[in-house]
């Protein structure tokens, strides 16, 4: 039998590309069982059509046994808000059986940890889906300073940004409200390569999504397990 220390479920919105942040990041015995809801576009529509087979896309995560589940992307808290989300999230671990949660509210839960009260978030989004984004943070009890993107409105658009496009607007929105005492840096591009530099030229917190998502999953199973390089929330 394949000696893992945990399978975690993961439901992309759209599809789940390698190499990506997780082949960066992922310890050694963790696998990644991953499935889509063939999200195409950042539209009212598509984000209703996958929230409308959520719960059976998620079912093969019981097959698969996986030890936990995460939901990636802003679907749910774009269309429902952060109290509906948390509401979604109790009954779909309950009805589950498995330990379920979203990456946003793993960034929330990140950011509490680290102490960050005042933010500043760095996305690739269109501004209508920002604004959404920046009512789910101050519903789950942070002040957002300000919130930034790139107006990509396709899951695909974000994967082909260049590879400092994460630390240009993290550092960007930073440098506009340095009295943020928390960086968060959301979506589906390169959001771990520079969250150390960050971290030095801010001195402050960075929590990266992934890195956010990673350290749900260490929590929410009982696992110690420090590792370097993707910023103070893991390390």
């Amino acid at each position: 039998m394949p000696n893992w220390k945990a399978r975690i479920g993961y439901l992309s919105p759209s599809v789940f590309e390698i190499p990506s942040d997780w082949s960066d990041i992922l310890p050694t015995g963790f696998t990644l069982v991953s499935t889509g809801l063939n999200v195409r576009a950042h539209t009212p529509e598509e984000f209703d059509r996958a929230i409308e087979s959520l719960e059976s896309s998620l079912s093969v995560f019981v097959a698969e046994e996986a030890d936990c589940i995460l939901l990636a992307g802003i679907t749910v808290a774009v269309q429902r808000g952060y109290r509906a989300e948390e509401e979604l999230v109790a009954r779909l671990t309950q009805s589950l059986g498995l330990p379920v949660t979203t990456s946003l509210y793993a960034n929330a839960e990140a950011l509490k940890h680290v102490g960050a009260k005042k933010i500043v978030i760095a996305t690739a989004y269109l501004e209508r889906i920002n604004q959404a984004l920046k009512r789910y943070f101050e519903d789950a009890g942070f002040e957002v300073l300000a919130i930034r993107g790139l107006g990509v409105s396709e899951p695909v658009g974000q994967a082909k940004l260049p590879d400092d496009a994460s630390y240009q607007v993290a550092r960007g929105v930073f440098g506009e409200h340095p009295e943020a005492d928390g960086i968060l840096v959301h979506g589906r591009w390169n959001s771990l390569a520079h969250v150390e530099r960050l971290e030095r030229e801010t001195d402050r917190p960075v929590v990266a999504s992934t890195a956010a998502s990673l350290w749900w999953v260490l929590k929410t199973l009982g696992m110690k397990l420090p590792l370097e390089g993707f910023g103070q929330i893991l390390r």
